[in-house]
């Protein structure tokens, strides 16, 4: 059996909106398939629906297969940083990281992943899971600006 690390795809981009709303909107788990072309569906599993304690179910597509994962939320720093990991299924991680800039944000996130045994027989085509992998990243924080600069500011700027 081939033995990988784990691929990282990390991608930044600076948002013209605060970084209270942006915290707000990815902290809002319903909006995520609004930005992340990956994921097919998601919903809650746990009583918490918000912030710490919250555990989501989602199904994504990797490799051209769809793979059923549970993700916790482990880190909730207030306008500053989410990051969910996996408890089961896909061994994942999925952060975003926020740094209010000038009149700009700046929103990186990041998508650490292992390949599931049995998907990858070969270096080509991990290869090609990695590159579809950056490419959806890439895309997803795209979709993250472009729908966080079409969103009206909160009232609390």
């Amino acid at each position: 059996m081939l033995q990988f690390d784990m691929p990282i795809c990390k991608r930044s981009l600076e948002v013209a909106c605060g970084a209270s709303d942006a915290f707000e909107y990815v902290a809002d788990w319903n909006n995520f398939k609004d930005f992340m072309p990956m994921l097919i569906d998601v919903r809650c599993i746990s009583l918490v629906a918000y912030g710490p304690g919250t555990s989501l179910e989602a199904k994504v597509v990797l490799a051209r297969m769809e793979i059923s994962t549970n993700l916790d939320l482990v880190e909730f720093l207030k306008d500053r940083r989410i990051l969910y990991k996996s408890s089961r299924g896909i061994k994942s991680k999925i952060s975003w990281d926020f740094s209010q800039q000038t009149s700009k944000t700046l929103v990186t996130s990041c998508f650490e992943f292992e390949i599931p045994p049995g998907i990858v027989t070969n270096g080509s085509e991990l290869e090609a899971i990695e590159k579809d992998m950056q490419e959806r990243v890439g895309q997803s924080t795209e979709l993250l600006k472009w729908v966080l600069e079409a969103r009206p500011p909160s009232a609390e700027e």
